[in-house]
């Protein structure tokens, strides 16, 4: 049932208008002041606002130059209900981002009509927009795959051949740093082909964790972190000072190659994009039934980035233009809020925070 907040100060007028509203099959919120209709439009995300234009204190204008302020309402579809609706009254409405205006006195019929022309223009905007953001993904999937497939596989095939070369003559004595290459080129192939593999099963709503809620299983939280974080850090050409901090012990009921997975994507985001020559800072504690663990590092670059752009392949279109499939963090984010779990990112001015939140125990 489509959701929408009506903005109006004459009770009366938005008591019957609710009524009309939910025989024809809407939901309706009903704001008798103008920071109440803010608030609720926050609350509520709904498909569509009616908002009178003279309002106290805070008038229609205004609360839609607010609403379009806010990326998440950048097309939500707002109609003015006014009683004075001129030419003068109209520019200034599209001007700020209005969709619409009904003058009053206005009829159910037209009401209806207009909210449902309104809506249809949203929901093929919506069409249009998933359908460009589908094409944009296929884009950069390929470039992803091309850089993240063809870069190691490049050095499998060139470090091969010169080891084979070494081999047939008899000089093997330098070998071991050709074979830790491949080993290396091999290992970013399959990190990259298990990301797809787990995004895939997302995309096709594969609980990873079905089979092992319940489970009886006891994880050294800590251990295991000290275990990832050496095993990560040693295979890195780059010297890291992270210091973990902790009064966590174990977690119950998880799969500890899944646990590993989350883990190690989030050391890997360390190791590839941090800078090095400053301390990373991990703490971890117990909260109310829940390990939170806080990871504290500093990029390279100067960039924010928030919890909402952490989503398939954005690492790609990072300005900053760093390696990776950007699939890590969005996998763990999905990963913890399938388990109820809590995930925030936070980066601005080169300082990166990531927060998990998961339960002690399935």
């Amino acid at each position: 049932m489509p959701k929408i907040v009506l903005i109006e100060d004459e009770i009366q007028l938005a008591e019957n208008t609710k009524i009309i509203l939910e025989i024809n099959g809407f939901n309706c919120f009903v704001a008798n002041r103008g920071q109440e209709g803010i608030d609720l439009i926050a609350s509520i995300n709904p498909n569509l606002v009616i908002c009178d234009i003279n309002l106290d204190e805070i008038d229609g204008y205004e609360i839609l130059r607010q609403i379009r302020s806010n990326p998440l309402f950048l097309n939500l579809p707002f109609v003015f209900l006014t009683a004075r609706a001129d030419f003068v009254d109209k520019r200034r409405g599209m001007n700020a981002g209005a969709d619409d205006f009904l003058t009053k006195p206005f009829n159910a019929k037209v009401l209806i009509e207009t909210i449902q022309a309104r809506l249809a223009m949203s929901s093929q905007k919506k069409e249009s927009v998933g359908i460009e953001i589908k094409k944009n993904a296929i884009d950069v999937f390929y470039h992803v795959s091309n850089h993240e497939y063809l870069t190691p596989l490049n050095g499998i095939i060139n470090l091969s051949e010169i080891a084979l070369d070494m081999v047939r003559n008899k000089q093997t004595s330098d070998i071991e740093s050709l074979l830790e290459g491949i080993y290396s080129s091999g290992n970013r192939m399959l990190r990259t082909t298990r990301k797809l593999l787990w995004y895939n099963q997302l995309s096709n709503s594969v609980n990873p964790w079905k089979n092992v809620l319940g489970a009886n299983s006891q994880i050294n939280a800590i251990k295991f972190l000290h275990e990832i974080v050496d095993s990560v850090t040693k295979s890195s050409l780059k010297i890291f000072d992270i210091n973990i901090k902790s009064n966590v012990t174990y977690l119950y009921g998880y799969d500890e190659n899944l646990i590993q997975i989350m883990f190690t994507e989030l050391i890997q985001n360390i190791v590839n994009f941090a800078d090095h020559n400053r301390k990373v800072y991990i703490n971890a504690r117990f909260e109310n039934d829940f390990l939170v663990l806080i990871i504290r590092n500093h990029y390279l670059d100067n960039y924010t980035i928030t919890t909402e752009d952490i989503k398939p392949f954005y690492q790609a279109h990072n300005p900053k233009d760093m390696n990776g499939t950007g699939l890590g963090l969005y996998i763990v984010k999905e990963w913890i809020e399938l388990i109820s779990g809590g995930f925030e990112v936070k980066g601005e001015n080169q300082l990166f925070d990531v927060i998990i939140k998961i339960p002690v125990s399935l």
